[in-house]
């Protein structure tokens, strides 16, 4: 069982991601996400079943609080941006910091989401950023439903190497 957290600022996609990942489908009128929604889906890899707890967290940081007690315990996360608000991705250490903060340093991918849209952030800025930081990344489209599996995939495999459960 692993205890997931969607991290990242208001409106970048955390929900929209979720959405499609565990239910396949995007609602058109969806809102933002109030305090924290809780999400179960079940997924098979290399023969082990891992049953996800996935908590979609609120980006406002009126919420920051709130997200810390989120975070406890949880196995791994995703700090997701969208590629055309940088500010979204420069924010990534406050993610980061509260994250570890409450959950130690667990598995982490970054998600670069709406890749259906043209980026305002440079491939260079992006790698710099996460590669400073030692986390894998990974190009999303909740709308076009890409790699979004592939994510959810990559986590797991980065939990089951340390061994977090």
């Amino acid at each position: 069982m692993h205890k997931l957290v969607f991290l990242g600022d208001s409106q970048v996609g955390k929900t929209s991601l979720i959405q499609r990942y565990v239910y396949d489908t995007l609602s058109p009128d969806m809102t933002r996400t109030i305090g924290a929604v809780l999400h179960i889906k079940t997924l098979e890899l290399d023969g082990e079943f891992h049953k996800q707890i996935i908590w979609d967290l609120g980006g406002e940081e009126s919420f920051a609080q709130l997200r810390e007690q989120y975070c406890a315990n949880a196995s791994g996360a995703f700090f997701v941006f969208d590629r055309t608000n940088l500010k979204s991705l420069e924010h990534i250490d406050r993610w980061l910091n509260s994250l570890y903060a409450a959950a130690g340093k667990v598995a982490v991918v970054a998600v670069e989401n709406k890749i259906d849209l043209e980026s305002v952030i440079t491939d260079a800025q992006i790698r710099g950023i996460l590669e400073a930081r030692g986390l894998k990344h990974i190009q999303t489209s909740a709308l076009e439903n890409k790699n979004v599996d592939v994510a959810f995939e990559e986590l797991v495999k980065k939990i089951r190497e340390r061994g977090k459960y």
